[in-house]
């Protein structure tokens, strides 16, 4: 008896529930939610990064989302991310027109946000507004509008 194209399969079958327990094992989901939204019209324009250099210097971001903004906290939750170091950058478009709105001597006349700490004057460095995401948690940021 050849017993050879059996063990082929069982193998296949072995690898094919590793790879599956192991994609299950590395997602998490992580909640962001936005506070203190004075103006409830527009949306919310966010961008997720998991790199400083796309985050520092205006790359793509891993995740981009438009959340209606409904009143004066809106939320949105990610699925299936890998863990590791993220950071966000966003701004409320209340007006509609696309686009983060400044005034005269060029600071913004909407409002905006950052993950972490920092941002006072213009984003924090990637590092001050990163945050980890963990494995197989549920993971949530609150981001105050300013």
């Amino acid at each position: 008896m050849n017993r050879k194209p059996f063990s082929i399969v069982a193998g296949l079958i072995g690898f094919l529930g590793c790879a599956l327990f192991s994609a299950a094992a590395h997602s998490a989901s992580l909640t962001v939610s936005v506070t203190d939204i004075d103006e409830h019209s527009g949306a919310i324009m966010l961008a997720m990064f998991d790199a400083a250099e796309a985050y520092e210097d205006g790359g793509a971001p891993v995740k981009a989302v438009k959340i209606e903004v409904t009143g004066e906290e809106v939320s949105v939750t990610f699925d299936d991310l890998d863990p590791g170091r993220y950071a966000i950058k966003l701004y409320h478009d209340a007006n509609g027109n696309g686009e983060m709105d400044r005034n005269m001597m060029g600071l913004p006349s909407e409002g905006y946000g950052f993950s972490g700490k920092g941002g006072r004057f213009g984003a924090p460095p990637f590092d001050d507004a990163a945050f980890e995401i963990n494995d197989g948690d549920t993971n949530a940021v609150v981001i105050k509008l300013r």
